[in-house]
């Protein structure tokens, strides 16, 4: 990973920010709307029924809305430190970055509103699939920190100590 200290910085902060609200989308893109399994308030409104779903949708949409400006921030932030950097920053720090971002986003998701707040179940009405998700989202933390460590930046050799000749 070249570039300095400060941009490496950066890049996992605002590289995980970035990870974090594009996993959030990504969740309720595929698992709200498209397979419709996994309202965010469905443990309080039936999603069954025509008004608990339609409330429930608002309610994605509202969390779909925060989660963009979530991703869009880190974004801004990863592109003004792109464009300010005098060397090349690593893809793949920013790769590992948005992976671990998304999945303390998951991770997040699996504990506390599945188990804590009892916000939602993986699948509405069960909770078999909460241990999964939670193994998952480990997996997909665990993929971003392997990501991250090819993109550490490589050890610098020390000079070899030279005595003083005589």
């Amino acid at each position: 990973m070249t570039g300095t200290t400060s941009e490496r910085r950066s890049i996992l902060l605002w590289g995980g920010v970035f990870g974090f609200g594009l996993g959030a989308l990504l969740d309720v893109i595929l698992f709200h709307q498209i397979l419709q399994t996994h309202h965010l308030l469905s443990g309080f409104y039936d999603p069954l029924t025509y008004d608990g779903l339609r409330t429930n949708v608002m309610f994605d949409g509202l969390f779909s809305l925060s989660m963009l400006a979530i991703a869009g921030v880190g974004a801004a932030v990863l592109w003004r430190t792109v464009n300010r950097a005098n060397r090349p920053l690593s893809s793949l720090a920013l790769v590992g970055a948005s992976l671990v971002g998304a999945g303390v986003f998951n991770l997040f998701d699996g504990v506390v509103d599945h188990y804590l707040l009892g916000l939602h179940d993986v699948l509405h009405g069960t909770e078999v699939w909460n241990p999964p998700w939670v193994v998952v989202s480990l997996l997909l933390l665990g993929a971003g920190l392997a990501v991250l460590r090819r993109a550490a930046p490589p050890v610098e050799p020390r000079e070899p100590a030279t005595e003083p000749a005589d």
